[in-house]
């Protein structure tokens, strides 16, 4: 045997020996880790200082979008070269790599000399900085799945044959199955506290529950565990329902109620507020919303029930609904009462209507027949004064005056009263009509009575609205000449405004006469009604009744203020 034959032979199996030291020792470490981590670390650890490898390290594969591995552990001469390596496992130039290609084949990948092999390009300025020469990537797989991959470098070039290559998967398989069982033991913990969790709630819920809450076999019905709940409703002890059956209970008001029920819930798999008729211990029937859901328990089915007594509820809702029938019944008695009343109302008002309309042509044709004799009665007397004057003595003339008079007054009384009736009978359709305009017609009209009592007339300015013009002239001119009439000793002084408001207009005619006491304000506008004597202010006395048949004409409001003394405001309003 050659010197170089005895020196590779023995090389070799310092290798190997290498090689199963820390297979051992590594297969040791994972019988006794507890945590993935740190079993991890251990591992590096190991391979590093027993095996004296350069550096090694474990990276898990992500799934994130750049298929970043990430380094999980290290040990050896590592000096932040990982922070910088940029490793993925994705089809890219930068995962071409042996860490790359061994996440996705799932096989181990040597490179003997990293100063050579093209694939570790992007990493030989760095390798060669921190003396790596070759390194071995060892897939870890969970079942047929990669989801890692140990890293071992050498300082030296050709550093991994076939030998070591084979023990050292042994080793990654060792871990491989290491962190499997680390994971399936922490899964198994996690789910055994997850179901200690659930079941804590679900005791907690099921026993301290406001609402009656059981559970009983779907074939028989008997009772596996009730809560508190169901004892105060039912009546029983939780030691005296366990075991027995609802029928044996007597729960059912009928036995045939429950059959119904059980046929449902097996077709459906579950019930939601199934109004069942119960009892109590006591026989006290009651109507109970039961909310029911079918469980498997140590393969048996069983049904799991929330029970809520709606008997109250119930009886509430039937109250009402004979309340609301007897209401009905009320509203439609007091309804047809209503109609009847209407109906009534209606041929009373239709009556109305037309005797009003009667009243006003009555008083149309009597007062219009009425002034052709008070014509003959005045022509004949002035006639007679006219050729038999001169035989009349005082007396005699001063009786002929009087009938004159007289007839003059009821002439003009009877003309008043035409006017009166043809606001109703005689009144235009209404129009758009300036008050501006209207108000200077009225002005024209009173033009000699404004200049005898030197009258102050102010206008304000006025709006454009729907009415009977000629009555709405009517009305104005009404209430000026009032105001002129009634004057006191010092000029008369009229003051005309208008303020618009939500759903009208309200005007104001405001005088400085002698004002009205507050026990006439009334009376002043009913028909033929005066304060004063002819004496001492002319008139029929009917000119505020032919105003307010005007505004009411015109669905308005026609009022008045007054102080003796000091003059009257008249207010009436016309809808917008």
């Amino acid at each position: 045997m050659t010197p170089e034959l005895s020196q590779k032979i023995q090389r070799d199996l310092q290798i190997a020996n290498r090689a199963l030291r820390v297979l051992g020792a590594c297969t040791q470490a994972v019988i006794r880790a507890t945590d993935e981590n740190a079993l991890l670390q251990t591992l590096c650890q190991l391979i590093t200082e027993e095996a004296a490898y350069r550096m090694a390290w474990v990276g898990y594969a992500l799934h994130d979008e750049a298929k970043t591995v990430q380094p999980m552990a290290w040990a050896g001469y590592e000096t932040d070269y990982l922070k910088a390596a940029e490793i993925t496992w994705a089809d890219v130039p930068r995962g071409q790599g042996p860490t790359g290609r061994a996440i996705r084949s799932g096989q181990p990948v040597a490179c003997q000399n990293m100063l050579e092999d093209p694939s570790f390009l992007p990493w030989r300025a760095a390798a060669q900085q921190r003396g790596y020469q070759s390194s071995l990537v060892l897939p870890l797989l969970e079942g047929e799945k990669v989801f890692g991959a140990l890293n071992i470098y050498s300082a030296e070039a050709d550093a991994f044959d076939l030998r070591e290559m084979e023990l050292l998967r042994e080793l990654a398989d060792s871990l491989s199955f290491g962190i499997s069982v680390l994971r399936a033991k922490q899964e198994r913990q996690r789910v055994e506290a997850a179901l200690q969790l659930s079941e804590e709630k679900f005791a907690k819920a099921f026993y301290s529950s406001p609402v009656a809450k059981s559970i009983t076999t779907l074939e028989d019905g008997r009772y596996l565990d009730v809560n508190w709940s169901f004892e105060e409703l039912f009546g029983y002890r939780r030691e005296e329902a366990l075991g027995k059956t609802t029928l044996e209970l007597g729960i059912w008001q009928r036995p045939e109620y429950r059959l119904k029920m059980i046929g449902l819930l097996r077709d459906h798999g579950s019930l939601k507020d199934y109004e069942a008729l119960l009892k109590t211990s006591s026989d006290r029937p009651i109507i109970c919303s039961l909310s029911t859901e079918l469980i498997q328990i140590q393969g048996v089915t069983c049904a799991i029930s929330a029970i809520e007594d709606v008997t109250e509820r119930r009886q509430a809702e039937q109250l009402i609904v004979q309340m609301n029938s007897e209401l009905e019944q009320r509203v439609e008695a007091r309804t047809a009462e209503l109609t009847q009343a209407t109906e009534q109302l209606q041929l009373l008002n239709q009556e109305l209507q037309r005797s009003n309309q009667e009243l006003e042509e009555f008083a149309y044709v009597a007062s219009h027949d009425l002034q052709e004799p008070l014509r003959a009665v005045t022509g004949y007397t002035q006639l007679l004064m006219s050729e038999y004057g001169d035989r009349f003595d005082d007396t005699s003339r001063s009786y002929a005056e009087f009938v004159i008079d007289g007839a003059k007054r009821m002439q003009q009384l009877i003309q008043d009263l035409l006017a009166y009736s043809r606001v109703g009978t005689r009144g235009k359709e209404f129009a758009e009509t300036d008050c501006n305009t209207v108000l200077q017609e009225v002005l024209r009209n009173l033009q000699m009575a404004i200049a005898e009592s030197n009258a102050e007339i102010v206008i304000e300015s006025l709006p454009i609205l729907s009415a009977d013009q000629n009555q709405l002239g009517q009305l104005f001119q009404n209430l000026i000449a009032n105001a002129i009439k009634f004057c006191k000793e010092e000029y008369p002084k009229v003051q005309i405004r208008v303020t618009q408001r939500e759903t009208d207009y309200l005007f104001e005619v405001t005088d400085n006469g002698i004002g009205i006491k507050p026990q006439y304000l009334e009376r002043v506008f009913e028909v033929f009604k005066r304060l004063h004597t002819r004496r001492e202010y002319p008139g029929t006395g009917i000119g505020l009744a032919i105003c307010k048949k005007i505004v009411m004409r015109h669905n308005g409001q026609i009022w008045a203020e007054s102080t003796p003394g000091v003059g009257t405001t008249f207010y009436f309003t016309i809808p917008t």
